[in-house]
């Protein structure tokens, strides 16, 4: 009988624990994977946080990745957004809404690739929090959880090329053109012998020369 009584108070115990939401800053993010504070296993339960003691987000994490629905609160507790994640990825339908309540917009997802999306996402349902999260792909923040605008695209820097092939007097060509761009030209023993640039085939900006053991000897503005 006592046995029974003991084993009976220790499954209460274990599911009152169980039950129990850990606070998501006593997460550490170990590549990727979310795990307790000096704990070797992936973390598994619910997860709940606040900013300033209001609540920001609460979800569920399933070995070290965010899973099934999270959902994200204005300060006046007011859902911000909602949504479901399969191993750390958004995955089915996102929610969102404005401060007042009124829906804005839906995006579906599958595998964390946004498939369709109807309506607007209001500003001010976009998380402002930068607390770490996990998923397969790397760390991220919690800012990133909205989408995002679109990035600038970013643009390949011109390699130089060798002064050797410009051709021409005061005016260098390149393939029969004032050339525009950066030049470099190299000494016999491989180091640099000056770098500049050249705008419609002239010398412009700032060119740097070297000596023989490849230091900087001189600095010219054009």
């Amino acid at each position: 009988m006592k046995k029974l009584l003991l084993i009976s108070v220790i499954l209460t115990i274990l599911i009152g624990c169980s039950s129990e939401k850990v606070n998501f800053s006593q997460l550490q993010d170990r590549n990727g994977m979310l795990y307790l504070v000096n704990s070797e296993k992936p973390f598994s339960g619910d997860v709940i946080s606040y900013t300033n003691g209001v609540l920001d987000f609460d979800g569920r994490v399933s070995k070290g990745l965010r899973d099934a629905t999270w959902t994200y609160y204005y300060p006046s507790g007011q859902k911000k957004m909602t949504g479901n994640y399969k191993e750390g990825l958004k995955d089915g339908t996102w929610t969102y809404w404005n401060v007042n309540g009124t829906q804005q917009g839906l995006e579906v997802y599958k595998f964390g690739k946004m498939i369709s999306f109807q309506g607007t996402i209001p500003q001010e349902a976009r998380p402002d929090s930068t607390k770490t999260i996990s998923g397969p792909g790397g760390t991220t923040s919690e800012s990133n959880l909205a989408p995002a605008t679109p990035a600038k695209k970013v643009e390949k820097k011109q390699l130089p090329i060798e002064y050797e092939r410009l051709h021409g007097g005061p005016v260098k060509s390149f393939d029969g053109i004032p050339y525009t761009g950066p030049v470099v030209k190299h000494q016999k023993n491989g180091n640099r012998e000056f770098e500049g640039y050249f705008t419609n085939g002239k010398k412009s900006g700032k060119w740097t020369y070297y000596d023989k053991k490849g230091d900087i000897k001189d600095v010219k503005y054009y």
